[in-house]
């Protein structure tokens, strides 16, 4: 851009320099000198504030994956202790009781077992999860709030919530509701169900909302599409992400 504004300076130097005087064109020189060091000027300034802002977002970014991390890690921890309970549950069903049936018993080690297999396999889910939040994936649909909505509605008729940990706000703001969805990929069976069914007959509703780096989008959900309800948007580093639901 700054050589092609020079370029025009020069051209139109040349066809009015004809009959000037020395002084003058030394003159005309100089001005375009002092355009040029002017607009090179203001590139470095605008590139210096783009660093700033992209640094700043990476530090907010990192913030919000702390948070995330610290959040899985506690319930990490929280899972240990159920484990030992359940663990323990199991020892003292497998114990002698005085007027217990036998079917009465295998039934109590089958309910005890089972939900520890269930919380091996959301043990297993959390890790993953703690693995996952290393990188965060980008994508072209979220620079149009409406197209982030548009691709929940077409992730759950699929049942594929494998993206969806990467639609939360990176610096860790939005609210309880949007983290359920955010950690679809570590729900049961049947509460994925139950997101599917809450999405998947998904439309927007009327015109989105949107001032400054927010957007606000009315929706109808669930299996008849009967519903409504507002998700809330916030666009960071030029992309939109959900915040509040």
């Amino acid at each position: 851009m700054i050589k092609n504004y020079i370029l025009i300076l020069l051209t139109i130097l040349i066809l009015t320099s004809c009959g000037k005087s020395k002084e003058e064109l030394e003159l005309e020189k100089a001005k375009i000198e002092l355009e040029k060091t002017k607009l090179e000027l203001a590139e470095k300034i605008k590139g210096e504030e783009n660093l700033k802002t992209l640094k700043i977002h990476e530090q907010k970014s990192n913030v919000g994956k702390r948070k995330k991390l610290t959040e899985l890690t506690l319930q990490l921890q929280n899972l240990t202790t159920s484990k030992n309970k359940i663990q323990q549950n199991i020892e003292n069903i497998k114990k002698f009781q005085i007027g217990r049936a036998q079917s009465t018993k295998d039934k109590q080690l089958r309910e005890a077992r089972n939900k520890l297999s269930e919380i091996f396999d959301y043990e297993r889910k959390i890790k993953n999860e703690i693995a996952q939040s290393e990188y965060l994936k980008t994508f072209e649909f979220q620079k149009n709030p409406e197209s982030v909505m548009k691709y929940i509605f077409e992730s759950s008729k699929k049942g594929d919530f494998s993206n969806f940990r990467n639609l939360c706000d990176p610096y860790g703001e939005n609210d309880r509701d949007v983290n359920q969805i955010c950690y679809a990929e570590m729900l049961s069976k049947k509460h994925k169900e139950e997101l599917e069914n809450m999405f998947k007959n998904g439309r927007i509703i009327g015109e989105t909302i949107i001032k400054e780096d927010r957007a606000e989008i009315e929706f109808a959900f669930g299996l008849s599409s009967n519903k409504l309800e507002k998700m809330g948007m916030v666009k960071r580093n030029n992309l939109w992400y959900l915040s509040e639901f």
